[in-house]
């Protein structure tokens, strides 16, 4: 099971999964996940006072896809980063292509991670309670 809850690569009959999750996919996403992060970081115009993490990346078994989970801090901020990344993911997603060595070339898809919000909150309720 991954961060989210659901099973990586794996569909789930009862309580056995019908495959195993396959290490080739695991070390795709890894790569996708160390190079997007350092595109990110030297070339995307972010704007300033915003942390930007790679947190997970999910590669389609076709590898047509991606999903790429940005954790954005300070949470609020969220939003405005997204938008101002997603007029450069052309460029991003050029320099992504030419740093894989892999065929086929998977499409970004950026989405929010919200654990560290959620984190956030747990904590919050936790010390008005303690």
């Amino acid at each position: 099971m991954n961060r989210r809850g659901r099973l990586a690569n794996t569909q789930v009959t009862g309580d056995l999964p019908l495959f195993k999750p396959s290490h080739r996919m695991d070390q795709i996403n890894a790569n996708i996940k160390k190079m997007f992060g350092e595109i990110l970081l030297t070339e995307a115009d972010l704007p300033e006072g915003v942390l930007v993490t790679v947190t997970d990346v999910e590669t389609t078994p076709n590898l047509r896809s991606a999903q790429v989970w940005l954790s954005i801090w300070p949470v609020s901020r969220a939003t405005e980063v997204i938008k101002k990344i997603k007029p450069q993911m052309y460029d991003l997603q050029g320099s992504l292509n030419r740093a894989l060595n892999m065929h086929p070339l998977p499409r970004i898809k950026l989405l929010i991670d919200h654990g560290a919000e959620h984190a956030e909150k747990i904590q919050r309720k936790l010390d008005e309670l303690g």
